[in-house]
């Protein structure tokens, strides 16, 4: 059983950084605070075995409210989404509600390589150049066989002066200590037990706790990129020519179906990269689309190895996926064509900047 006392000390040795020079006077003086979560199954409340309303944001915000403060809370969660997911859709579902606090959780659902780092620092430099930036906290969770992307992470909170939750700074020493198992915490890949939920919000309310006893530092302006951030300002744009159809995703809430009978689709616009948003599934139906830049299969690179979109996956379950076509120096008028193989493509939309 995870007692009181150890989840205390484990959420003791999991802050990494308070990130004193972020406004959190400004938002311990405010009558009503506003908090936002991004992040990817575990932030949507999915423990062990099954989705949970009350997971570690609603914990989090219950917490707060028994501090004495009237809380607010947004949450742009969903199993598998990535950084770039959330960049693209924060504008929609978490900026509109003016955050104070904002929580980021991709440690488990990004990978170690350039473009991921690009997508998470874009992500950040998309909050941060806000109006009123809010206060961001990366909460950096681990999977069961300890993968995490705090190679990064860490120093990129470090870099922008961010608040910082580390999970294996704290719990990799309570295993090994034997003050619980991993079993307790989370289950054969990387989600949290309702107990496991419970550990994260006490590492966010240790937080909260230090830093209104932290004096305030000077607000920085902000750094040049840590590495790079080409989609910073990225847009979405739907399929509008044809008729969509109905998802039940709380998020992607519509869909174009290209397949032999619906023929080819083509979309023209104005930018400076392209990606493409779709459906994969390991049902039978999702087929495969041949793309086309400017009439040419596009430049292949490392996240591009092939000119055709295969949405046919044993990964899949109906969850959003990205593909980058187009990165260039400077804006240009491009057309996108995409050509149905076999089965039926299921588009999202364009994500492009200019």
């Amino acid at each position: 059983m995870m007692t009181d006392t150890i989840r205390a000390r484990i959420a003791a040795d999991c802050l990494c950084d308070v990130g004193a020079a972020q406004p959190w006077a400004e938002m311990f003086a405010k009558p009503s605070v506003s908090v936002g979560f991004i992040g990817g199954s575990v932030t949507s409340g999915f423990a062990a075995d099954r989705f949970y309303e009350t997971a570690y944001p609603q914990m989090l915000v219950q917490g707060m409210r028994d501090m004495g403060y009237h809380v607010k809370e947004s949450v742009l969660a969903a199993p598998g989404m990535d950084s770039m997911t959330g960049n693209l859709l924060c504008d929609s579902y978490i900026l509109p509600h003016q955050p104070d606090l904002i929580i980021l959780d991709f440690a488990i659902n990004e990978m170690t390589q350039r473009p991921s780092i690009l997508a998470f620092e874009s992500l950040l430099r998309h909050l941060l150049t806000m109006p009123r930036p809010p206060i961001i906290c990366l909460l950096l969770l681990r999977s069961q066989n300890d993968y995490s992307c705090e190679s990064f992470m860490l120093p990129m909170a470090a870099h922008y002066g961010l608040a910082c939750i580390n999970l294996r700074r704290g719990l990799n020493p309570a295993l090994e200590r034997g003050d619980l198992s991993w079993e307790e915490y989370g289950d054969s890949e990387s989600h949290p037990t309702p107990e496991g939920h419970r550990l994260l919000a006490d590492c966010l309310l240790h937080l909260l706790k230090q830093a209104r006893q932290t004096e305030p530092r000077p607000h920085p302006e902000l750094p040049a990129p840590w590495l790079d951030a080409p989609y910073t300002a990225l847009h979405f744009r739907k399929p509008d020519d044809r008729p969509l159809i109905p998802r039940t995703d709380p998020y992607f809430r519509e869909a174009l179906c290209i397949d032999k009978e619906s023929g080819a689709w083509e979309m023209t616009l104005r930018c400076k990269t392209l990606l493409v948003f779709y459906v994969t599934h390991r049902l039978p139906e999702y087929g495969d689309c041949t793309v086309l830049i400017d009439g040419a299969p596009p430049k292949l690179t490392r996240m591009l190895q092939s000119p055709v979109l295969r949405s046919n996956s044993i990964y899949g379950w109906g969850n959003a996926r990205y593909a980058q076509l187009l990165t260039a120096e400077s804006a240009a008028e491009h057309t996108l064509r995409l050509e149905p193989l076999d089965g039926k493509f299921y588009l999202l939309g364009i994500g492009y900047t200019d």
